[in-house]
C-alpha cells in the first residue's frame, strides 16, 4: 500500500508571535471550542451537506501534484468515507488510516493501492495484502465532505468585524478549524459560522494572535 503523502492541514495565514514558526499546525494542546448550532450537539448528531458540492467538480487530478484535489478525489471514490492516510507511525511502529467507516477498512486499502498517485511522493513502503496490520481511526467528515463545507464558508479574511487569521481542513480530526485574533472575537465568529447553517462537530474555533501573510 502507498502511503498517501497528502498535507493534513492547509494553513491560509499564520498567526506570530514570539517562538513561533511561520508554517504551524494544530497546537499540541487543543484549546479550541466546537462551534454547536444547537444545545444538544453530540457526535451523532445529524450529518448534512451543502446543496451544491464543490467536489463535484474535482476531475482526476493524478496527472498533476495538488494534494488537496488529490485527497477530495480519492474521497469520493475510496470506500468508507476516506480522510487520510495510510501513514506510518515511526514512533509507535505502526500504520494508521482515517475515515468514516471503519468496518470498509479493507476495501479502502485496496481502493486505495489502485486509484492512489505512483510517483516520488507517493512511496510505495506498506502492502495492502496485509490489512490488519492498519489500525484505521473513525472520523465523523471524510476529505471531500470537508472540503465542500469549507468552500460552501469560503476563506474569510474578515467577518462581521472578526479577524479571522487562519482556516484549515484538519483531515486527521477530521473537522474545519478557524482561528481568530482575540478570544473576545470568538462569539462573534460562532454567530457568523452558525448563520451559514454548519451542521454539529464540523467546526472548531481557536484564538491564534495577531497574524500576517507568508
Amino acid at each position: 500500500m502507498r502511503v498517501i503523502g497528502l498535507s493534513a492541514v492547509l494553513w491560509a495565514t499564520i498567526s506570530c508571535g514570539p517562538h513561533r514558526s511561520k508554517q504551524t499546525s494544530a497546537p499540541d494542546r487543543d484549546t479550541a471550542v466546537w462551534v454547536n448550532p444547537s444545545a444538544d450537539c453530540s457526535s451523532t448528531s445529524p450529518r448534512f451537506l451543502p446543496n451544491i458540492r464543490a467536489s463535484d467538480a474535482v476531475s482526476d487530478p493524478r496527472g498533476r501534484y495538488d494534494s488537496e484535489k488529490v485527497s477530495v478525489w480519492l474521497a469520493r471514490r475510496v470506500p468508507g468515507g476516506w480522510t487520510f492516510g495510510p501513514m506510518v507511525d515511526s514512533i509507535q511502529h505502526r500504520t494508521l488510516l482515517w475515515m468514516r467507516d471503519t468496518s470498509a477498512k479493507r476495501a479502502a486499502l485496496a481502493a486505495l493501492d489502485t486509484l492512489a498517485p505512483h510517483g516520488p511522493l507517493f512511496v510505495a513502503t506498506y502492502p495492502a495484502t496485509h490489512p490488519d496490520s492498519v489500525l484505521a481511526y473513525q472520523v465523523r467528515w471524510d476529505y471531500a465532505e470537508l472540503y465542500d463545507w469549507m468552500e460552501f464558508l469560503g476563506r474569510p479574511g474578515q467577518a462581521d468585524g472578526v479577524n479571522v487569521t487562519g482556516w484549515a481542513i484538519d483531515a486527521l480530526e477530521g473537522r474545519l478549524f478557524f482561528g481568530v485574533e482575540t478570544p473576545e472575537m470568538v462569539p462573534l465568529m460562532s454567530r457568523w459560522l452558525v448563520a451559514k447553517g454548519i451542521p454539529c462537530r464540523l467546526v472548531k474555533l481557536g484564538v491564534m494572535g495577531q497574524a500576517r501573510a507568508l
